[in-house]
């Protein structure tokens, strides 16, 4: 699969996952009770967006993630911290060229037949050839043979090889895409991403029913015992059903929410608040609204010969263009200021302030008067309203500012997936992670099959990076990063603006926990 698609791939989830809003309904108060007599009753969860594809190597929005998260299980999930905790895996060991996972004793698929180590060999090696996301979880000097994947039934034990070292691969193995997928799926072909194939889920819903467009019913395996151990998993029982609806839009779940037919609906306009103070954990007695970030805003430049991003001085001048406060404030100054291209809660991110450049306009005028800057960004965020205050934040700095509020798609084949004409973005980053957003700053590219996006050539950050991601203790990775963070940050090669949040608005009775900043549906429990 072309390295550029996983980029275009990943913007497009950042459309979908603005689109995508979950919500529960039973009866005034809480979850019904209507479930088959295992777990905690029926839950009903709603979206914006359908599934493009129950196929986790293949998933390319928010609908497809959370569905496929239940489906299917990863060896491994991501704490926050960056700790990595058990999920079909008890224990591990990784050096910067060998990971050995051991498999839980006494594993099932869906139809109840074993969990082997050489069937999760077989959905590794499928998940490494097909899915775009494998890049960053072997490396991208470790494509094709350059990685083995063995696995030996007798001991359980999982092993991947890499010839390059790369320190990411627990990382990778903790995502929604590497769920591990049993034989029937395997041998479904095409028809995994369709729907429900009999036997192949490893997760611990299983399909029921599915009518797409409108509805699906996941139904809990009996017996389920290998939930992924976060720290934070609340107290009371998985749902014993969840019942998935499309919805239209985030008012008429707020309407519902309100009267009593839902439980939980997560956010990311007004209407959250609807439900009280949009701050972490607020309880107005009813409701509890708990906000995590969605899309980590920064700006971004095409540096290529002859464009005004070329010029370090243009892009300082910029970042002195720019009020951080007042792009936050666009979306209601909810959003988390960021130091870095991602958020706080990314392990090793930089929070040092002083290698950002602060407002100052007079400077920026001074380098920017007259400038002609062509600033393309996507509509999918609140309709472009964040591209539309930059462009005008440029030209109150004397810049000729051509802006141009693309559709996703067409800003996802301008700026990342070939040389299209643009000088600025507005990059809606999804991922929290340092090693995958900083993977758009170095290497090829697109057009050469890589995710350098803007031709950003900063040796210094590029040599730092693959330190990071060349190990796997802790103290070298993270201090490897802050370097690579300095180096691309003092060169103006990324201007961190703000998150837009998701704000989850909760009825007593349902809770859940929000690992690395995002929901996780396998924690949601039935409380009350």
């Amino acid at each position: 699969m072309p390295r550029s698609r996983f980029l275009s791939g990943a913007v497009t989830v950042a459309a979908l996952s603005l689109a995508a809003s979950a919500c529960t309904t039973g009866p005034a108060g809480g979850p019904s009770s209507d479930g088959d007599g295992s777990g905690g009753g029926t839950v009903r969860i709603g979206f914006t967006s359908d599934v493009t594809s129950f196929d986790p190597a293949k998933g390319a929005g928010a609908t497809d993630y959370a569905l496929t998260s239940l489906l299917y299980q990863p060896l491994i999930g991501q704490d926050d911290g960056g700790a990595f905790v058990p999920g079909l895996a008890e224990k591990w060991t990784s050096t910067p060229t060998k990971t050995t996972l051991t498999l839980k004793k006494g594993l099932t698929c869906s139809d109840g037949s074993p969990l082997t180590a050489s069937q999760t060999v077989a959905s590794l090696r499928r998940y490494q050839a097909e899915s775009a996301g494998a890049l960053l979880t072997f490396g991208p000097a470790n494509a094709g043979e350059k990685t083995t994947i063995t696995g030996d039934d007798k001991t359980g034990t999982v092993t991947i090889t890499t010839s390059a070292p790369w320190g990411e691969v627990l990382a990778g193995l903790s995502g929604t895409a590497a769920g591990i997928v049993c034989k029937a799926g395997l041998d479904a072909g095409d028809a995994l991403a369709r729907g429900a194939v009999e036997g192949a889920a490893t997760g611990p819903y299983e399909m029921a029913k599915a009518q797409r467009g409108a509805s699906y019913e996941l139904r809990l395996r009996k017996g389920y015992t290998v939930f992924p151990q976060y720290a934070a998993v609340p107290a009371g029982e998985p749902a014993g059903r969840l019942r998935i609806q499309i919805a239209k839009n985030e008012s008429t779940l707020a309407n519902q929410l309100q009267t009593g037919a839902l439980d939980l609906a997560p956010f990311t306009g007004t209407d959250a608040k609807r439900f009280g103070d949009s701050d972490n954990g607020s309880d107005n007695g009813t409701f509890t609204v708990k906000s995590a970030p969605l899309i980590r805003h920064y700006v971004g430049f095409n540096q290529r010969s002859g464009r005004p991003g070329a010029d370090p001085k243009i892009r300082k001048a910029v970042a002195q263009a720019l009020s951080v406060d007042a792009f936050n404030n666009v979306f209601g100054g909810t959003g988390q200021k960021l130091t870095s291209y991602v958020d706080d809660k990314a392990p090793c991110v930089s929070t040092d302030s002083s290698l950002l450049t602060g407002t100052d306009k007079a400077a920026a005028r001074q380098v920017l008067k007259g400038v002609v800057i062509k600033l393309e960004g996507s509509n999918a965020v609140a309709g472009g309203a964040g591209n539309s205050y930059v462009a005008e934040a440029l030209r109150a700095a004397g810049a000729d500012v051509k802006l141009t509020n693309a559709d996703n798609a067409t800003w996802a084949t301008d700026v990342t997936a070939n040389q299209g004409d643009w000088d600025l973005t507005v990059f809606p980053l999804i991922s929290g992670a340092l090693a995958r957003g900083g993977a758009y700053f170095l290497g090829p590219e697109p057009a050469e099959g890589g995710l350098n996006y803007g031709a950003v050539q900063n040796t210094a950050y590029a040599r730092h990076y693959v330190a990071a991601t060349s190990v796997t203790d802790r103290n070298a990775k993270c201090a490897a990063w802050q370097k690579a963070q300095e180096a691309l940050l003092t060169s103006h090669d990324v201007i961190p603006l703000a998150t837009v949040d998701v704000h989850y608005a909760t009825r007593k009775g349902i809770s859940f926990a929000t690992p690395t900043g995002a929901l996780s549906l396998s924690t949601l429990r039935v409380t009350g």
